[in-house]
């Protein structure tokens, strides 16, 4: 008997603390579960009304700014010299009065920038009352006609659309598909030959690096797609040693290397035919 008394206490003894547990863990769960739906209460209004919230503090801030001058009252533009500066106002969306620390400077610059002849923008807030506008603008190098339209073209090949195609007429006059896309390159090779680049009125793009100039609006040269550079060294060699500019020629053909074609004049032609000597 004894022994079964003892085995029931021990079995009592041991069911005791099993109960307590359970109540812990029931406890200890019941707290886990209430945190997380605090945690998750807490995140849910966050994300509804944190943004509004930062709204409210970043207007607050801002119209205290405001009431203490920070507002536009000037626009100061740098570097205008094609670009009409009521275009720039009105691209900017700028009016006097506006809350200084509301203007997207990075928002402007994007859409200063998409100004036909503005190249690059930088926009910055100069306090109390001033927003600096600073600008380069595109430079022609060339007039372009393409379907009854006129494009002053700059070194990278950019086109504005002008009507008034008669203030640039010092330019060089371009014709050809892809003529805007090349003009860099012709450019960059009469900016080596100054002699030549100043005659030169016209020009023809045909291919890639080809192109037809014309120099004095009257004697058409063909330059080679390949070592053009050398053919106008050429040219210029001949030019200084015999005077081919004064001659009565039409055309001067460079495509093959220290070489040169010439076509004279249907007088001059007829000339050397009567005479047998060159006109």
């Amino acid at each position: 008997m004894p022994a079964v008394k003892s085995k029931n206490q021990t079995s009592g003894i041991r069911k005791k603390p099993q109960r307590d547990s359970g109540r812990k863990f029931t406890l200890r769960r019941l707290v886990s579960v209430s945190a997380g739906l605090s945690l998750c209460a807490i995140l849910l209004w966050t994300y509804f009304h944190g943004a509004a919230l930062v709204t409210q503090v970043s207007n607050s801030i801002e119209m205290t700014l405001t009431s203490v001058g920070f507002q536009l009252d000037d626009v100061i533009v740098e570097g205008r010299i094609r670009t009409d500066k009521e275009q720039i106002l009105k691209t900017a969306s700028l009016s006097r009065g506006k809350s200084l620390l509301s203007i997207d400077l990075l928002e402007i610059k994007k859409n200063l920038e998409e100004i036909p002849w503005v190249n690059a923008a930088s926009v910055e807030r100069r306090f109390p009352d001033t927003l600096f506008v600073r600008i380069s603008e595109r430079e022609p190098v060339a007039i372009w006609q393409n379907k009854a339209k006129t494009y002053l073209v700059d070194r990278e090949g950019e086109l504005i659309e002008t009507t008034e195609a008669q203030k640039y007429g010092g330019l060089l006059q371009i014709s050809g598909l892809k003529a805007p896309q090349n003009v860099g390159f012709l450019i960059s090779l009469l900016d080596k030959f100054p002699e030549v680049k100043s005659r030169v009125t016209t020009a023809i793009h045909l291919r890639t690096t080809r192109w037809d100039i014309r120099l004095d609006g009257k004697v058409d040269v063909k330059l080679p797609e390949k070592g053009a550079e050398q053919a106008l060294a050429y040219l210029l060699d001949l030019e200084k040693h015999h005077n081919l500019m004064e001659r009565e020629i039409l055309n001067i053909d460079l495509r093959i290397p220290n070489q040169l074609v010439l076509r004279l004049t249907p007088e001059a032609a007829q000339k050397k035919n009567n005479t047998g000597k060159d006109a």
